[in-house]
């Protein structure tokens, strides 16, 4: 029998796994929540895994390090328990600080044009949240869940570039960085060589990147 991707409430796991992503990334803690604990059950590790992703690619500073330090206490304090009657406190934990921390996306944006295949916070200001309590609005899953990266998103053509420009532009709380006005240039001309990037992106593309800046010239 094939490995069961169903959440909790019966939602696809890498639906929830792109809405608590980008609920962080939109500094909603309700959602991230929601969508967290959908995965805390039966996909405890790759709800960690996730996280520590978002810390690196979608946060300012040195965050990767909290969300890791509350990893292991996670484990430590929940070594014998499975599924749900492990305690909740720490991955809450991670939400609450990864949703208010400042957001920019330089790691992602150096990791796509710079490293192609072929080339904090004060303790007293954060309001904690219980992720058991977060529910799922009666409009349902936001339609910003279903980018390229899910089945949803494939089927209504959602592209690679409709992601770069709708999540640099939902950050929240933003951080000001080097690249926000940079082309994406390097990435989008080797997607096309490999052929990710088809005939309109690639037209979206070349719209797109008009107005905006290449990539820095440290050697000037």
């Amino acid at each position: 029998m094939a490995y069961d991707l169903v959440t909790k409430n019966g939602h696809n796991m890498y639906d929830m796994a792109s809405m608590m992503q980008k609920a962080i990334r939109r500094n909603n803690p309700n959602l991230a929540g929601y969508a967290a604990y959908e995965l805390f059950g039966n996909f405890h590790t790759y709800m960690w895994k996730r996280l520590v992703v978002v810390s690196a690619e979608d946060c300012y500073g040195i965050m990767t390090k909290e969300v890791i330090a509350l990893k292991l206490a996670d484990d430590f304090c929940n070594k014998g328990r499975k599924g749900y009657d492990k305690d909740p406190l720490f991955a809450a934990k991670a939400i609450t600080l990864l949703c208010q921390a400042r957001k920019n996306r330089d790691a992602c944006y150096v990791a796509c044009n710079f490293m192609l295949p072929d080339r904090i916070l004060d303790e007293s200001e954060i309001e904690h949240i219980d992720i058991t309590k977060c529910h799922l609005g009666v409009e349902g899953i936001p339609d910003w869940v279903f980018d390229v990266h899910t089945l949803t998103g494939k089927r209504n053509g959602k592209t690679d570039l409709d992601m770069t420009i709708e999540e640099q532009a939902a950050l929240e709380p933003k951080q000001m960085s080097l690249f926000d006005d940079c082309s994406w240039e390097n990435y989008y001309t080797w997607a096309r060589s490999q052929g990710k990037v088809g005939n309109k992106e690639w037209a979206d593309f070349q719209q797109f990147k008009k107005g905006r800046k290449l990539e820095p010239d440290y050697n000037a």
